[in-house]
Parts: C-alpha cells; sequence; structure tokens
C-alpha cells in the first residue's frame, strides 16, 4: 500500500520503528508513531484497526542441520524436547501451549532457554544449533541455506491488524495510506 502511494505521491516520505508488540504499542499510544502493524492476540479495543486478511503459521526456526530441521511438522512431545527461545512479548501469551497439545504438555514442560524481543536477533543464537525458536512463518524473514522453517501440528495461525489511535485527527498522508490500505484489504477479499 505504501509503494502505491509513494508512486503516486513521490514526496511521501515513511519512518518504520521495529520492535516487540510491548515497545510498539507504548509508542503508537503515546503518538509517536501513526500505525502500527501487531500479530494477534492482542486487544484493539483502545484503537481502531483493520484485521489483515493473511494469517501467519507458528513453528520452530532451527538450524537446517538439526533433526527437527527434517521434520514436516512439530508435534507436542516433540516440541517439549527441543531448547527453546521463546518472544520476550508480555502484553499476552502468544498461545496456550496446554490447549495446543490437548494437554499433553503445558509451558512449563518446554525446555525454555532464553527469550528475544525480535526474531532477528535470535537468530544469531539459533545458527550456534543450541537452540530453536518459537516463531512465526512471516516473521521468519531469514531465508537462509543455514535456517530452517518447520510449522506446529496441530496447525497454529495467527492473524495481523494495523492499528492507530481512535480519535485521532489524522494528516492526510495517514488519510491516503489508511484509504489505500482498506481497498487493498476489500480487493484481497474479493479473490
Amino acid at each position: 500500500t505504501f509503494a502505491k502511494l509513494q508512486r503516486k505521491h513521490p514526496g511521501i516520505t515513511c519512518e518504520l520503528f521495529t520492535g516487540n508488540a510491548d515497545t510498539v504499542e507504548e509508542k503508537l499510544s503515546r503518538g509517536l508513531i501513526d500505525f502500527a502493524l501487531f500479530i494477534e492476540p492482542f486487544n484493539p479495543e483502545k484503537y481502531e484497526f483493520l484485521r489483515l486478511p493473511e494469517s501467519n503459521r507458528v513453528g520452530i526456526i532451527t538450524r537446517s542441520d538439526t533433526p527437527w530441521a527434517w521434520l514436516p511438522a512439530i508435534t507436542a512431545d516433540i516440541l517439549s524436547q527441543i531448547p527453546l527461545l521463546i518472544s520476550s512479548r508480555t502484553a499476552t501469551a502468544t498461545f496456550d501451549i496446554r490447549q495446543w497439545s490437548q494437554g499433553n504438555i503445558t509451558a512449563e514442560d518446554l525446555k525454555v532457554v532464553g527469550k528475544f524481543d525480535l526474531i532477528a536477533n535470535a537468530a544469531q543464537l539459533i545458527r550456534t544449533g543450541i537452540t530453536s525458536a518459537l516463531g512465526i512463518d512471516e516473521l521468519f524473514q531469514l531465508h537462509t541455506p543455514d535456517l530452517a522453517f518447520v510449522p506446529l501440528e496441530p496447525a497454529v495461525t495467527f492473524s495481523c491488524l494495523v492499528a492507530w489511535k481512535k480519535y485521532q485527527l489524522l494528516s492526510p498522508t495517514c488519510e491516503a495510506f489508511l484509504k489505500g490500505l482498506k481497498e487493498e484489504i476489500h480487493w484481497q477479499g474479493k479473490d
């Protein structure tokens, strides 16, 4: 959407800020950023928002030579054996391990060796081979031969949403971006 807007109005610029959900939400609530992209679960009651139509799979990001990299999926019994980095996101739990595993394992059964705020930071430790990370495929933008993404089974997916402050007067640029985003989402829903 920004690319289309920028082609129409070449003078428009954007500033991207990357952080975990807690940091991004704080900046959004303080009015330091205009829009934020969140992965659910996220409580948007304080915000206006648009849910994006795509969904993202949860799985592990591991070094491509680990035994798990060759599996078609990661089940609960396998997940409980893998040394894991997990998200440091505090606003909400990523997902309920007990419910996902139908009571076979709990969060306490996981071999958590650390936490990360951004998956790109965790990738350096994953590359050592001593740990893997629980993450989302679309965030795993480190498509290199030395890393692999393996989805969970049963599948866990999350949607993303774009949020902005309620009752905030948007600049003409922000209004144009929001209009383009709404049109893009409406168009994708027609497929």
